[in-house]
């Protein structure tokens, strides 16, 4: 005889059978509404029309992409991947191939991807047809905090809502505009930047809790007004307002107005036509400071309170637009507030022009940003200690596969086991000619002949120099340039080049260079710090250290006349070799 089961027990069953369902049973995942579609190993979720672009915290129309693993339905620790000025979402997706920064290279590795276009550019109202309604002030700011970077917070959001996005898994990684927006992305953490300056929790739609959990900026800004100036005083210093890095800011501008520019006369935020004329003239008005200050305050994270998020920095050494500078503005920064912070930094010849890219260092700064995500977000493998420095020197020619190293310390200044020193033996004098405009019109990081790795002929024209001769030893870090000065005239600069000469063929290499802006009638000691660079200098080469006052058009000439004195001139060199 069989017995019927009881219906209590019958439910019980029916539940547990239902609960062991195969997840394929559930919907398949559709970030954004979008459907995905396998792609390689992966699943590729598309935005593929202006109508199905999802919206950001202002109604403005973001376009974004979504890449997931092969299988599983979320929440996935998540990467977000963001372009550099002037790209969009495509920049960095591909389908496959040996390339480690990408979509698909992320999605084989089990995160999900978001990879949205930048506000002003792209199908995010960039492109004229893409302009439809909500685009009515969807310009670009060049990356301001409280839009752009929160654009990409708001789509996070709604991620998280959805269950795609594991709230507490974040990392976001970019190059240049997007190494940018992954410093301001960490040092915000779990906030958001509103309109009027204030923050606010970063949370999803529904009242999520969202904290970035890591950023492995590239290429980065961490301080927003020396995007445009220097002042050779150190990576956030703002006195006195410094002199322009002019041919990276006609670059950047030129860049900006192919994208959706708000009209000149309106909201100082968005009038980006406005900040160009002010810094082309060289003179610092009321109204120029105030476009720096917002430059300052918005567009970077010197001003940004609060612990950021732990952090991976990459900058390279002959980055002309972001030196090492500015991931040093960061890294000190957490450093000196506490010594166990988690960061951590990477140096190379890489970034924007005249670097060199070297590709098998590319590479391995990729492995280590993969192994840093996944040390935070999937808690596998090791974390970077507080303050570790991986570098790797210039090599040339500059289509060489690799630079020297890895050189690794516990902190940036313990790269250097050394100092060679040269001093001037009488007084150097500078002017506002400066001297060969020849040579530094070839020197121009965005010329072809910019690279540090062609050679130039000596410009007899240049008096103030201070020389010695290589034991053969591998410059770094900064060098740095001392001594007293007696400047007559207002805006004033002293800007250095530090050059390899080779006496056997008399020909000479671009090794450092910098820019300082002397204070009007400048009396007393200075002391400047230049870009830096790691580069093995042959036993028996001449270090030169040529002083300037104009080396235009890297850095803009100084719209009036002067002179300066410089006495006890003393360049200190920090090198690998212990002396």
């Amino acid at each position: 005889m069989v017995s019927r089961p009881r219906p209590a027990l019958l439910g019980a069953a029916v539940a547990a059978l239902l609960a062991l369902a195969p997840a394929a049973a559930q919907a398949a995942p559709t970030p954004f509404g979008h459907e995905c579609t396998p792609a390689n190993g992966v699943r590729f979720c598309p935005t593929t029309d202006l109508a199905s672009r999802p919206t950001s915290f202002d109604g403005t129309p973001i376009d974004a992409d979504v890449t997931l693993p092969s299988t599983g339905d979320g929440p996935f620790p998540t990467v977000l991947l963001l372009h550099g000025l002037g790209g969009d979402k495509t920049s960095f997706e591909s389908t496959g191939g040996d390339q480690k920064y990408n979509n698909w290279y992320f999605a084989q590795h089990g995160y999900a991807v978001l990879t949205p276009s930048a506000r002003g550019f792209g199908n995010s109202c960039g492109k004229t047809d893409s302009r439809t309604a909500g685009c009515e002030t969807g310009w670009t700011r060049l990356g301001d905090m409280r839009y752009e970077v929160r654009d990409v917070q708001t789509l996070v959001g709604r991620l998280v809502d959805e269950g795609i996005v594991k709230p507490d898994a974040i990392g976001s990684t970019g190059i240049s505009y997007g190494g940018g927006f992954s410093t301001m992305l960490a040092f915000l953490k779990d906030r958001v930047r509103l309109p009027d300056g204030g923050y606010a929790p970063w949370t999803s739609p529904k009242g999520t809790p969202i904290s970035l959990a890591a950023a492995w900026p590239r290429w980065l800004w961490s301080n927003g007004e020396s995007i445009f100036t220097r002042n050779g005083r150190g990576p956030w210093s703002r006195t006195p307002t410094g002199v322009e890095a002019q041919n990276y800011a006609g670059g950047i501008f030129g860049v900006a107005f192919s994208g959706f520019v708000a009209p000149a006369g309106g909201e100082l935020s968005t009038d980006i036509a406005l900040w160009k004329q002010q810094l082309d003239t060289g003179k610092f008005t009321a109204s120029t400071k105030a476009t720096l200050d917002n430059a300052y305050n918005y567009h970077g994270v010197a001003g940004v309170p609060g612990k950021p998020s732990p952090l991976l920095l990459e900058s390279g050494w002959t980055d002309a637009l972001f030196p090492v500078n500015q991931s040093l503005g960061a890294y000190d920064h957490i450093l000196s507030a506490d010594k166990s912070a988690p960061v951590a930094l990477q140096v190379a010849d890489t970034g924007h022009a005249p670097a060199a890219n070297h590709p098998k260092d590319v590479a391995a700064l990729d492995d280590g940003g993969l192994a840093f995500f996944d040390a935070w977000l999937k808690g596998t493998g090791a974390k970077p200690k507080p303050g570790a420095v991986t570098a790797f020197t210039m090599s040339c020619p500059a289509t060489a596969a690799a630079g020297g190293g890895p050189f690794k310390a516990s902190s940036f200044h313990g790269l250097a086991r050394g100092l060679v020193v040269a001093s001037a033996s009488k007084a150097l004098k500078i002017t506002s000619k400066g001297a060969s405009a020849k040579l530094a019109g070839e020197l121009a990081p965005l010329g072809a002949t910019g690279s540090h790795c062609a050679p130039h002929a000596v410009d007899k024209t240049s008096r103030a120099t201070v020389t010695t001769t290589s034991p053969g030893v591998t410059l770094i870090g900064q060098t740095v340039v001392s001594g007293k000065v007696a400047t007559k005239g207002r805006y004033g600069q002293l800007d250095a080049r530090v050059w390899d000469l080779d006496p056997k063929t008399g020909q000479q290499r671009l090794i450092d260079r910098g820019t300082y802006r002397l204070s009007d009638n400048q009396k007393g000691s200075f002391r400047f710090t230049l870009d830096g660079n790691g580069w093995k200098f042959p036993k028996g080469h001449r270090i030169v250290t040529e002083l300037l006052g104009r080396d235009a058009p890297t850095y803009g000439a100084s719209p009036a006349a002067f002179s300066a004195t410089l006495t006890k001139v003393k360049v200190s060199l920090p090198v690998r070799e212990k002396r």
